[in-house]
C-alpha cells in the first residue's frame, strides 16, 4: 500500500489540474458566475502552492478594496484546504499582512506594485484580475480571453514571498514569468 501513496497522489494532482483547466471552459461559465469562477481559480491556486510553514489554523483569503468577490467568496468560504476551514474578508490596510491569500480587484490596479512590495518576504500569495497584474507585482494575474479565463504566473514574485508554485500549475500558464 505504501507504494500506491505517490501515485495516488498524482493521480489527484493532475485531477486537480484538469479541474482548473475545465474551470476555463465555456459550458461551466453558462452555470457560474464570474465571481463564483474567480473564486474557483483562487480556491484551485492555493491547492498548487506551497507555503513555508503552513499553520494549522484558517487559511486566510483577503480581499483588498472592493467586494469584487461577490458570492464567490461566500462559495469559498464554506469550503477547506487541506483540512483547514477557509475565511474570506475585505481589507483595506496593514491587515493584509495577516491574509495567506490577497486578491486585488481590477478596481485597485494602480495599488498592485506597492501592495506587493509591502508584502515583499511574507507568506502572502498575491492574485489579481487587473490587466497586467503579473507583470506589475502580483503573482499571479487573472484574465478573461473571450469566455475563457486564463492567467499568468509571476515566479519572481512568488519567491519573494517564499512560496513555491507547483509545475502542474506553471504548465497551465498562459505565460510564466522570472523577471526581478
Amino acid at each position: 500500500m505504501a507504494g500506491r501513496t505517490p501515485l495516488v497522489k498524482t493521480t489527484a494532482a493532475l485531477l486537480a489540474a484538469c479541474a482548473i483547466a475545465a474551470l476555463a471552459g465555456p459550458a461551466f461559465a453558462q452555470t457560474a458566475s464570474e465571481s463564483e469562477l474567480k473564486a474557483a481559480y483562487l480556491y484551485n491556486f492555493a491547492l498548487f502552492v506551497e507555503w513555508p510553514a503552513a499553520d494549522a489554523g484558517t487559511f486566510t483569503v483577503c480581499q483588498y478594496g472592493s467586494d469584487s468577490l461577490g458570492s464567490g467568496a461566500v462559495a469559498l468560504a464554506k469550503r477547506s484546504l487541506r483540512g483547514r476551514p477557509i475565511s474570506v474578508h475585505k481589507v483595506t490596510g496593514k491587515d493584509i499582512e495577516n491574509c495567506r491569500l490577497l486578491f486585488i480587484p481590477a478596481s485597485e490596479r494602480a495599488r498592485i506594485r506597492d501592495l506587493a512590495q509591502s508584502l515583499r518576504g511574507t507568506t502572502v500569495l498575491t492574485v489579481s484580475d487587473a490587466q497586467g497584474a503579473a507583470r506589475e507585482g502580483a503573482a499571479i494575474g487573472l484574465s478573461l480571453e473571450g469566455q475563457k479565463i486564463v492567467f499568468e504566473v509571476n515566479v519572481a514574485e512568488a519567491r519573494r514571498n517564499n512560496l513555491v508554485i507547483s509545475a502542474k500549475l506553471l504548465s497551465l500558464a498562459q505565460s510564466v514569468m522570472d523577471a526581478p
